[in-house]
């Protein structure tokens, strides 16, 4: 495992805020900001079961994912954009019981939904594809100025 992919694991587990798109029926995009975990492979969102996005993935599972990222209290003083991982994806409605999703978490939320609130609830696990389009992952702040420097491409294995 190369450095690129090691920090984007540590970003990947380390944030808890996501902005999950969906196609519906109609082929109309739609985006929801959703907070996540991450095992540093999948990610795991918890919904409503009659959600729009749960419904959405229902009849397409092909998603994209933007990960916003601030390095730090200084990046919102320097005129940079946030870093940023994105990338295509493969979505999976999983039950509400469904003990992995739950263990992985259970290091975010310590404690249990409402029993009525878990009857209506599920689990979207979200695996990457292969190709992961990073900004800033792995740069410094002030190279985060020149997009050249600033974007990577990583190519998972």
């Amino acid at each position: 495992m190369n450095n690129l992919e090691k920090e984007y694991i540590k970003e990947l587990k380390k944030n808890i805020w996501l902005v999950l798109a969906t196609v519906n029926e109609k082929q109309q995009p739609q985006s929801s900001v959703m907070m996540y975990q991450s095992d540093g492979k999948d990610i795991y969102l918890q919904t409503g079961k009659i959600t729009v996005k749960a419904k959405n993935i229902v009849k397409n599972n092909k998603v994209s994912v933007t990960i916003p990222i601030r390095k730090n209290f200084i990046h919102k003083l320097v005129p940079a954009p946030p870093a940023e991982i994105h990338f295509k994806a493969t979505a999976e409605i999983l039950p509400f019981e469904d003990e992995y999703a739950r263990n992985v978490w259970k290091k975010y939320q310590k404690h249990e939904l409402p029993e009525e609130l878990q009857k209506e609830s599920i689990w979207i696990k979200v695996t990457p594809g292969k190709r992961i389009n990073l900004y800033g992952i792995g740069v410094k702040l002030w190279d985060m100025q020149n997009p050249i420097k600033a974007r990577k491409v990583l190519e998972l294995q």
